[in-house]
């Protein structure tokens, strides 16, 4: 049994826990961007596969707005925590979900984006401290009975009723074993298994639909090694089936052309990308340290649109948050050979809406922006510690720096007039205003003579500030606390 499990594209490995893939188992923008080039990724777009509590249809709503307006054509439904697409894979939507799921393949259509399904039938691999149970298991598809075949295509017409014609068949982090009724069929061979029957739903409904596409994501969904099931896939699928590909990992600070054409090579087609970034779900399920991604898109080659079959983006929990980041993926996805990734994060903070003055929220993502494609923590903080310590009579570049960080919850609240992303951003805001605190009580404490008595009492206040801090979940500028525990002595 493996010793690796992929908790969600969107979640990092976690060593000895079981799992992987199986068959067993609204707001406007401030300005409209100009059209797509031409010659950028055939597919651009989003796909929300994160675990966790997913949007709601408003924020659906808007973001397919928003997808139109910058430079994508193509949002993929894949929430892990949504019944009818995991674990009720085979139910039909209840009248009042269908209507809102016609609903957002209508706005898809009017802002000229692709809506794609994706339906995962496989037994769901758990996360920490979860267990299948038998019911989880039972409802698993086998993937050689025509019952259950036949459960998938319904499920696939009433989609099809609702306006969706491509559809998305999903063994990514679902146990990696078949049901025993499959287990002969295919000779224990799961990708043979997965290729058949995403074969057979091809063949199936484009006779019912000649609209219909299918898009597979598999079990081994990341890597450059070849593999038995790579070895399978890359002969027995469909070759109109695009297969989907994280990169070298499940969150890829890197991914080039030169990694692309291996990937081609080894899956015989072009990798459909998904992009693990900005998603955060595996900060909240696995690290239990949530944080914020609102750093621009780095680390990707500028000529993958031709070394790829397209590109998706998994973004955070948090709707309007992403938009920083999914703007600047926008902006590559349409011209990636002149993308800067600054100039457009700036442009991306400038265009959210309900922003009157960028500064202060482009301050408060330069202490957010370290991340899986980040790995630096603010430098701009980094180069006023060092200036410091070389010279301890000069600590007010560093306390001003400080004083600005302590008083941007109000500065942020003047400046910006769109509550939801307030209330998205707010934990991390208060906790960088009281790390911000905590660096200052460290920078007085520093300055009092060893006989001060006023000392004493500043080392319990940043004793007490700095517990508080530890116990407060939410991760942001780590670095602060640093330098406040380098001074408390």
């Amino acid at each position: 049994m493996k010793q690796t499990t992929k908790l969600g594209l969107g979640v990092l490995v976690l060593a000895g826990v079981v799992g992987s893939t199986a068959c067993s188992s609204s707001t406007e923008q401030k300005q409209t961007a100009p059209a797509p080039s031409t010659s950028s990724f055939a597919v651009r777009g989003v796909i929300e596969g994160f675990y966790g509590k997913p949007w709601s249809q408003e924020q659906r709503l808007d973001m397919l707005s928003f997808l139109g307006q910058h430079h994508m054509n193509t949002y993929v439904y894949a929430p892990k925590d949504d019944p009818y697409q995991r674990l009720k894979w085979g139910d039909l939507y209840p009248a009042e979900d269908a209507a809102r799921m016609k609903a957002l393949a209508k706005q898809a259509e009017s802002s000229g984006v692709k809506f794609v399904y994706s339906i995962s039938p496989g037994l769901p691999a758990p996360l920490p401290g979860e267990m299948s149970t038998p019911a989880m298991e039972q409802a698993a598809i086998t993937c050689s009975s025509q019952a259950d075949r036949e459960k998938l295509a319904a499920k696939v017409e009433q989609l099809r009723g609702l306006g969706v014609h491509t559809i998305m068949l999903s063994f990514d982090d679902v146990q990696e074993k078949l049901k025993s009724a499959d287990l002969s069929v295919y000779d224990g061979d799961l990708a043979k298994a997965h290729a058949e029957l995403a074969n057979w739903l091809l063949q199936t409904e484009q006779a019912r639909d000649p609209q219909f596409k299918l898009w597979f994501a598999p079990t081994t969904y990341y890597g450059l090694k070849d593999n038995p099931y790579w070895q399978t896939l890359r002969t027995a699928l469909h070759e109109q089936v695009q297969v989907i590909w994280t990169g070298e990992k499940i969150l890829s600070p890197r991914i080039t052309s030169s990694q692309a054409d291996e990937v081609t090579r080894l899956l015989g087609r072009k990798p459909l990308v998904w992009d693990n970034y900005p998603v955060n779900d595996f900060t909240y399920s696995i690290q239990k340290k949530p944080q914020l991604f609102l750093g621009p898109v780095e680390g990707r080659d500028t000529d993958l649109d031709r070394h790829t079959a397209g590109w998706l983006a998994n973004p955070m929990l948090q709707s309007e948050a992403s938009k920083i980041a999914l703007a600047t993926l926008g902006d590559y996805l349409d011209h990636p050979t002149t993308y800067n990734p600054d100039t457009a994060w700036l442009a991306a903070i400038q265009a959210l809406p309900g922003v009157s003055d960028p500064d202060p929220l482009m301050t408060f993502s330069s202490y957010a922006r370290k991340s899986p494609v980040h790995s630096a923590s603010n430098p701009e903080f980094g180069k006023k510690v060092a200036a410091y310590q070389a010279n301890d009579a000069d600590s007010l570049p560093l306390r001003t720096e400080l004083d600005h960080l302590r008083d941007l919850p109000k500065k942020i609240t003047e400046t910006v007039n769109n509550q939801e992303l307030l209330t998205e951003i707010e934990p991390w805001l208060k906790k960088l205003a009281s790390e911000a605190e905590a660096g200052l009580l460290a920078l007085d404490l520093a300055q009092k003579a060893p006989t001060d008595p006023q000392r004493n009492d500043l080392r319990q206040q940043l004793a007490t500030k700095l517990r508080t801090l530890a116990d407060d979940p939410n991760t942001i500028a780590p670095e602060i606390i640093d330098f406040a525990k380098s001074l408390e002595k």
